[in-house]
């Protein structure tokens, strides 16, 4: 019987999590609903927010999304420009990052697609952009700040 218990329990808490899930139609028409989109096809919106192009790409398959915004190529920054990038994501960027590929530096939120809530995913578009707009003076998220103070780059 205990067994039994314990197995209905398990079975009814994965039913509710999918219930819940959010899905990459869901995501897609939140997005859709605030931004202005530039291009658009399953699973890959390019989109202007609050003046930074940023682009949603989603992998129902791998369960992954990601919201990304160009900001600089990466080889043309200075050394101090990139550690006040790393020290930022340890104390300013939360759930955004300053992240590297193709010697572009982007701003990203990279999240599991189904537990994603509509809070975090509107969350998240601010983060994105503020990270991008701060890029170079604060280089903060703009939500919260670990240690209280901005990060600039030395001279």
């Amino acid at each position: 019987m205990k067994y039994l218990l314990i197995t209905l329990l398990l079975f009814s808490n994965t039913a509710m999590a999918t219930e819940n899930s959010m899905t990459q139609d869901e995501m897609e028409k939140i997005i859709v609903k605030n931004v202005e989109v530039v291009t658009k096809q399953k699973g890959y919106i390019v989109f202007m927010y609050k003046k930074v192009k940023m682009a949603l790409i989603s992998d129902v398959k791998h369960d992954r999304m990601r919201i990304i915004a160009p900001i600089s190529e990466y080889p043309a920054l200075t050394s101090k420009i990139k550690n006040a990038v790393m020290e930022s994501n340890f104390h300013l960027a939360l759930d955004s990052r300053y992240a590297v590929s193709n010697d572009v530096l982007y701003s990203a939120y990279i999240h599991p697609l189904s537990p994603l809530t509509k809070k975090e995913l509107k969350s998240a578009l601010n983060q994105v952009s503020t990270l991008a707009l701060t890029f170079g003076s604060t280089y903060s998220s703009g939500e919260l700040s670990f240690n209280g103070k901005s990060i600039k780059p030395k001279k």
